[in-house]
């Protein structure tokens, strides 16, 4: 008899199959599908899967600090010399009484050739072909407005209240270093117009005198109005533009401007008497040229002609004498 062998199933595919539905059993619950994306315009060509991009975290790298030198602010080099424009003492003193409204005094370093003096300052300017500090202002000591160069200054002392040589009267509370010839004494009103190339260029400069007012006209000029209290001021200050300006008002300043003028044109350099004009030389009149047909003979000639075509008169007595031979 043939035994057929029939093959024995092994227990472990066994087990396995029969642990399957228990290990999906125990499995988390599955969440849900997310949506599907729109498909874009341009979709990916089949195929070939793309591969993913696996995003690494990123880890904190500790790094030394290093010092990173700094670049040091440029500063201008200010030039040691001299004519520095760096503001001295005595400028800025100069400078604080000019903010405050007040009159200093001058003590100059040479004090044989200038004596002290009270000085009102207006304006301190530094000038660049002097490389200088200057203060302009009213010169109390000459009762005028003048430039003091700084530099020359020995001390400049603060003057309390108005000072010495203050002219009078002007208006109470009327800072110190304007009372000279701009508000002491008595107010000249003054009215002029200027041509067109000098009114952008009083705009530009600082008010000369108190109370300055620009009022342009249609034609390009400008009618200027201020007041002041010193004539001379006023008349340096309106000659300066030549031609360029007209004096309309006061009368007596209209009047120092053609006195000053007649001066500079030298009429008070000529003779009080002026010389008699000399007579003038008679004229000689010319002779008449001859004309080409007439033949003229030279005057040499005239008083042999004038002998030959004389009248002749009645012929004289010749005698005849005879002579005897020896």
């Amino acid at each position: 008899m043939a035994v057929t062998k029939t093959p024995r199933k092994k227990p472990v595919a066994d087990a396995v199959t029969e642990e399957k539905p228990t290990a999906k059993a125990k499995a988390a619950p599955t969440k849900k599908a997310a949506p599907k994306k729109a498909e874009t315009a341009d979709p990916k060509p089949k195929g070939k899967k793309a591969p993913k991009l696996v995003v690494a975290e990123e880890t904190p790298v500790l790094v030394p600090e290093v010092a990173v030198p700094t670049k040091p602010e440029v500063k201008p080099i200010a030039r040691q010399t001299a004519g520095s424009p760096t503001l001295s003492p005595l400028a800025q003193t100069i400078l604080t009484a000019i903010c405050e409204g007040r009159a200093v005094e001058f003590i100059f370093a040479d004090a044989d050739a200038n004596a002290p003096r009270t000085f009102e300052p207006r304006h301190l300017t530094f000038d660049a072909l002097s490389q200088a500090w200057y203060v302009w202002g009213w010169d109390r000591r000459y009762n005028a407005e003048r430039h003091h160069r700084v530099d020359l200054l020995a001390e400049v002392n603060d003057v309390e209240g108005v000072g010495r040589a203050a002219q009078g009267p002007y208006a109470e509370g009327t800072p110190a270093n304007q009372i000279g010839g701009w508000l002491g004494g008595e107010p000249i009103a003054v009215k002029v117009s200027l041509l067109k190339q000098w009114v952008f260029a009083v705009k530009q400069a600082p008010p000369a005198f108190p109370n300055f007012k620009i009022e342009e006209q249609g034609d390009g000029q400008a009618v200027v109005s201020f007041t002041a209290t010193d004539l001379r001021a006023i008349a340096r200050w309106c000659m300066q533009f030549g031609d360029g300006i007209q004096v309309l008002e006061p009368a007596r300043l209209v009047d120092r401007v053609k006195q000053v003028g007649a001066v500079w044109a030298g009429r008070d350099r000529q003779p009080a008497t002026p010389s008699p004009a000399p007579r003038p030389a008679p004229r000689q009149e010319a002779a008449p040229e001859p004309r080409r047909h007439e033949s003229r003979p030279p005057r040499e000639a005239r008083p042999e002609r004038e002998r030959e075509e004389a009248p002749k008169g009645k012929p004289s007595k010749i005698e005849i004498i005879r002579f005897d031979r020896l």
